[in-house]
């Protein structure tokens, strides 16, 4: 009866270690494969490059196997949600990444079948765009043109002018100019002998002038 127990214990102890042999060589089998089909996959050459208008960028890499992938980005690692993906199968992976902004930092990974993802570790890959070439508007001053001072008044009177055209330059021309009562270059009707004694003198003027403003 022992005989029997220990034979049936050998045959159950046999069985068991049969099962885990071959448990472990199936779990490695597809590791192995699971591992290969990653390896295909594995982005190489990963490169970010960020165009000069600042609103787009394009993710280039190589993978062994032709596959095709996606891009999932955005300027929180936490929330990618905007994607961009291959046109078809390739090994030679340009993904242009549009809708972005100037002078930011985006994040992004890459997914592959679904089931494959890289991600830098969890880290996520990143890149910042550049600043925008948008030309800046520099509104230029406008000068005002300096406004010639008038021709009449003191500013345009001097003291070797006849201006009341009497012959004779004394100060009468000057204070006539200065006030006004002569503008400098027309002729004046004060000029003469106004009262018609014979002499030309200040007197003619002031009658004249005295008459003028009645």
């Amino acid at each position: 009866m022992k005989g029997k127990v220990n034979l049936k214990t050998i045959i159950i102890l046999a069985i068991l270690v049969l099962v885990i042999i071959l448990s472990v060589l199936v779990v490695n089998t597809a590791k192995t494969f699971i591992s290969g089909a990653a390896a295909d996959y594995e982005p190489q050459n990963l490169m970010a490059v960020p165009k000069e208008d600042g609103k787009t960028a394009v993710v280039s890499w190589t993978t062994d196997k032709e596959v095709r992938a996606s891009i999932f980005y955005g300027t929180n690692m936490a929330s990618l949600l905007l994607m961009a993906e291959d046109i078809e199968a390739t090994i030679d992976h340009n993904i242009l990444l549009t809708n972005l902004k100037s002078d930011t930092t985006y994040y992004y990974k890459i997914v592959i079948d679904n089931d494959n993802i890289f991600d830098n570790g969890g880290l996520m890959y990143n890149f910042k765009t550049n600043a925008s070439l948008e030309p800046v508007v520099t509104i230029q001053p406008t000068l005002i043109p300096t406004i010639a001072a008038s021709s009449s008044g003191s500013s345009a009177c001097d003291r070797t002018t006849d201006y009341n055209k009497d012959g004779t330059v004394n100060s009468i021309d000057y204070i006539s100019c200065t006030k006004g009562a002569i503008t400098p270059g027309v002729s004046d009707v004060c000029a003469g002998d106004y009262n018609k004694d014979g002499v030309t003198n200040s007197l003619d003027r002031i009658k004249c002038l005295q008459e003028t403003k009645r």
